[in-house]
């Protein structure tokens, strides 16, 4: 199933979303517009229900309700996200999951379930807050979807979230021996991170993985001769590459001393091949070559479809959005407007964009034009 519509008030910068969705995603808007703040929503989801996750700890490493809250609504607003899922853009409803939070009374960064609803099809199968919550509030300090005693009857909305993935590999921090004790690393991959889903893979699945990374390089990287995953039991896991313009006999280079380039290709290709129900692509253009890039729409499309994932992702990249198979549907803008809020549309639905993506223009031509600032050409002459 996928994730068909997503409806947002008063998260961080976004006072109000109401966005349908489709199978492949992708987001645009210029600089400090919300794009890892719209990503960050579903990562939210995923620590409500992950292990030793939940809704204190989800709010917690945000830095409290208070600054999850948009600046822009009214001081006791709550935040509310809704999601529905069906079995695809035009598919049969399936689920749908509505959770509202405010302030828990007396402790105002602590987060409080204001209200949180289930439909199962166009069945209401879960209404809180109940007469046990109203009788007992601090059960209210946690939803029943983060704990598999209360969610039985809707468990596959945890499982989605918990078979979801975020992906922003960066490759300084990727070269560290270990987790590199920051906590924003574990919203993406740090080096341990990475060899820890590698190491869970069934053997065959990883030599099969990587047989087909290694084949998938050599077509982007013309010098490179082999790429192989070092898993002797005298060492931590690592990858070794050589290259075919070394002399004879040299070593293998280990993964930290690969280029940035070819170290996040390896994590995207290893991403795309995982079983997620959802996929978040942070940037994936960051460091790679022009041509490599251009051909990541093809290769999103191809490796979602077996197993099916959804996959969102954030980009600024012309090459990436002058693929032609990208639709309008697919392609969601974050505009700031005149109101000061940020707007968030399909690009589909601008009638002067949908025309011409129709006479044959690529998302990459009609799309960032639009989302420019008006003022750019005067940076050049800043001083």
């Amino acid at each position: 199933m996928i994730i068909s519509r997503l409806v947002v008030r008063n998260w961080k910068n976004f006072v109000a979303i109401d966005l349908n969705l489709e199978e492949r995603v992708f987001l645009v808007g210029p600089n400090a517009s919300g794009k890892s703040n719209l990503l960050d929503i579903f990562h939210f989801m995923k620590d409500l229900v992950v292990s030793g996750g939940g809704l204190y700890q989800a709010v917690t490493r945000r830095g409290g309700i208070n600054l999850i809250r948009s600046l822009a609504a009214p001081k006791n607003a709550r935040i509310q996200i809704e999601l529905h899922f069906s079995s695809g853009p035009n598919g049969d409803a399936l689920w749908r999951y509505a959770l509202d939070l405010k302030p828990f009374p007396g402790k105002p960064a602590a987060p409080m379930v204001a209200s949180e609803r289930v439909w199962k099809g166009d069945r209401l199968i879960l209404d809180r807050p109940d007469d046990a919550d109203r009788r007992d509030k601090p059960r209210l300090r946690q939803t029943l979807l983060e704990n598999v005693v209360t969610n039985g009857e809707f468990r596959p909305i945890a499982d989605f979230f918990n078979s979801s993935a975020y992906f922003h590999l960066i490759p300084h921090q990727f070269r560290q021996e270990g987790d590199g004790g920051n906590e924003l690393l574990s919203r993406g991959f740090s080096r341990r991170d990475f060899f820890r889903q590698v190491a869970a893979a069934p053997p065959k699945t990883r030599t099969s993985r990587f047989r087909k990374i290694e084949a998938a390089l050599k077509l982007s990287v013309p010098l490179l001769e082999h790429l192989r995953l070092d898993e002797s039991p005298e060492k931590e896991a690592h990858l070794e590459s050589t290259f075919r313009n070394w002399r004879k006999g040299s070593p293998a280079l280990h993964d930290t001393q690969l280029s940035d380039g070819l170290i996040r290709l390896v994590g995207i290709l290893w991403s795309l091949m995982e079983k997620n129900s959802l996929l978040l692509l942070e940037e994936p253009e960051l460091s790679l070559n022009t041509a490599v890039v251009r051909q990541l729409p093809g290769l999103i499309h191809r490796f979602r479809r077996s197993p099916s994932t959804q996959v969102i992702l954030s980009t600024h990249s012309p090459a990436l959005l002058s693929d032609p198979g990208i639709d309008g549907k697919e392609v969601v803008l974050l505009l700031p407007a005149e109101d000061r809020a940020i707007k968030v549309i399909r690009a589909a639905e601008l009638p002067d964009v949908s025309k011409l993506l129709e006479q044959g223009l690529s998302a990459g031509d009609v799309v960032l034009p639009r989302i420019q600032p008006a003022r750019i050409e005067e940076l050049g002459y800043f001083q």
